[in-house]
């Protein structure tokens, strides 16, 4: 499934690894000794906004010192020739959840119920993960997704515990807003009938009972403590095997957006990641976003900004959820559900609109760059006018954007925000959405190039681990709106996005989405963060797409991979 496995790889000669992918490639060396300058040329660059073939990159130090015609002088200069491979900036993924993320690519987290295509089948794969791994206290499953499952109905914990009477197990949903647990868990967790969250819910049976299902952040939050809870040396393991990965897919900036509170298990967190950065074990740029909502004084906010601020980890703002997902009705939308039409939400929004108002222009006035969760049109709707009203920063951003009235698609421009959306959401969600919302209203969602040509601002990501991060998924998907194995996903195939829009999105827009006036871009005093991509993609098929690689990575002026 990966490009690199950090454990399974070998060490390479730079001269050898790119052997395979180029015939003419080498390294011309001057006389000069100890140079700091070199020079990077392709017959195929991108610079972060378009393609403009042929060109050279001069790299001084960390930084880039210009971008110069292929033939270009080259005295006093170390010379590395990628022949016809694609050089351009570090992709950037413009959402993510690093920690979550980086501990579900572990071994201590079973993601094979990706796959699975029904609950009797998840099940299935935790038994053979519980044999496979005895030793484990606690068990933990991560990415089923009811969209890929033959019936569509949710589950409960009566499977689970047939499996597991005695041992706690943790399956996190792949869209990160629900979690099926067993009753060793909830006893764990010390939820019951009694427990009240702040927002979302509880599931039960009609009885009473509970199900075992827990729906949104703050009714989870129990089990998420539980879930994430690893020693600092099985932390520090996890995220410089994580970062192995994301040098091997060009992945040179990416985010935190869980958007958790300033408690005491969070700072732990921080404080290990500013430790690993210190020592130079951290390989990409991770912005973190804290807590928006329950607070109109940003003092704590500011506080952490300023202690957890080394040169590649740092807060970039805050985060709020207006909405949840479609998938479990928790989605705001301005009409009612087509599958159920006495809903257009179950508990959301999940603050009032007063509470958002105040919380969004409290942030913005504390300088503190504001992210909003939403996933439905009534969502989006709500976030336009808050920001339209609150906002005073024009990086403040809404995240997803799946469903989306025409009508509020120019205000973006208009008032300045940012669509961060991530495309291959289209490919999970398996066209659950006709059956959701109707296919008129499906005709509407994730409308990648309208946005684009209507904003020029699109930040494209993944949502990492909601799935994978490999950015050659997420560019297919872009371009051709199909799944993976090349069949037409939702009803809006001119929603596509060209080659140029979708590699602007991962670079140049993603840095503005983290506020980054200094990646993104081969230009002179960006950030020397360059990687080779295997092919041109400018010049294949849409198929060749997914089995592309990167083949070299240099972050800040030295080569990661």
């Amino acid at each position: 499934m990966l490009v690199y496995n950090p454990r399974n790889a070998k060490e390479q000669k730079f001269s050898d690894r790119y052997a395979e992918s180029r015939s003419s490639f080498f390294v011309y060396v001057p006389k000069e000794e100890n140079t700091m300058r070199k020079l990077l040329i392709s017959k195929n660059v991108f610079d972060g906004e378009k393609y403009i073939g042929a060109a050279g990159i001069v790299v001084e130090g960390d930084k880039i010192d210009g971008v110069v015609p292929y033939d270009a002088e080259r005295t006093g200069m170390e010379v590395v020739d990628f022949g016809k491979a694609l050089l351009m900036p570090g992709f950037i993924d413009a959402h993510t959840h690093f920690f979550s993320g980086a501990e579900s690519m572990s071994r201590y987290i079973c993601t094979k119920v990706r796959e699975a295509e029904s609950e009797k089948e998840c099940v299935a794969m935790m038994r053979e993960f519980a044999d496979e791994n005895p030793e484990l206290k606690i068990l933990r499953g991560e990415g089923w997704f009811i969209g890929n499952w033959t019936d569509r109905t949710m589950p409960d914990k009566r499977s689970l515990d047939e499996a597991f009477p005695d041992k706690p197990v943790y399956m996190r949903c792949a869209d990160g807003h629900s979690y099926w647990i067993n009753s060793a868990a909830l006893r764990q967790c010390g939820i019951d009938k009694n427990t009240m969250p702040a927002s979302g819910y509880i599931g039960k049976f009609d009885n009473g009972e509970l199900s075992g299902m827990l729906i949104e952040p703050e009714a989870y939050k129990p089990a998420d403590d539980i879930y994430y809870n690893f020693s600092k040396k099985e932390q520090e393991e996890i995220y410089e095997d994580f970062f192995k990965i994301t040098a091997g897919y060009g992945i040179t900036g990416l985010g935190e957006m869980f958007a958790e509170d300033y408690t005491g298990q969070i700072k732990v967190r921080y404080e290990l990641m500013k430790k690993l950065d210190k020592e130079s074990r951290v390989k990409a740029r991770v912005y973190i976003y804290t807590k928006l909502f329950d607070y109109t004084d940003f003092q704590k906010a500011k506080e952490w900004q300023k202690e957890f601020n080394t040169e590649n980890v740092r807060i970039g703002g805050v985060k709020g959820f207006v909405d949840g997902v479609a998938e479990n009705y928790t989605a705001l939308m301005l009409k009612p559900y087509s599958d159920r039409p006495e809903t257009c939400g179950d508990a959301v929004p999940l603050r009032t609109y007063e509470e958002i108002e105040k919380s969004v222009k409290a942030a913005n006035e504390a300088g503190l760059q504001v992210r909003l969760h939403c996933i439905g049109d009534g969502a989006v709707r709500m976030a336009l006018d808050i920001y339209e009203k609150a906002a005073c920063m024009d990086c403040n951003t809404i995240e997803h954007i799946e469903s989306i009235d025409p009508e509020d698609i120019q205000r973006f421009k208009q008032i300045g925000v940012i669509p961060s959306m991530q495309p291959e959401h289209l490919v999970l969600d398996n066209n659950n959405k006709i059956i959701r919302i109707g296919e008129e209203r499906a005709r509407h969602e994730w409308p990648l190039r309208t946005m684009y040509e209507a904003t020029e601002r699109l930040s494209i990501g993944t949502d990492f681990p909601v799935v994978e991060i490999n950015p050659f998924r997420t560019i297919y998907s872009a371009v051709t709106r199909c799944d993976h194995k090349g069949n037409p996903t939702g009803c809006n195939p001119d929603e596509k996005l060209t080659m140029e829009q979708v590699l602007t999105g991962y670079t140049k827009n993603a840095a503005a989405a983290y506020n980054s006036k200094t990646t993104g871009m081969l230009k002179a005093g960006m950030s020397a963060d360059i990687i080779a991509i295997d092919r041109n993609l400018f010049d294949i098929e849409p198929e060749e797409i997914l089995n592309s690689k990167v083949i070299f990575t240099m972050f800040e002026g030295k080569q990661i991979y």
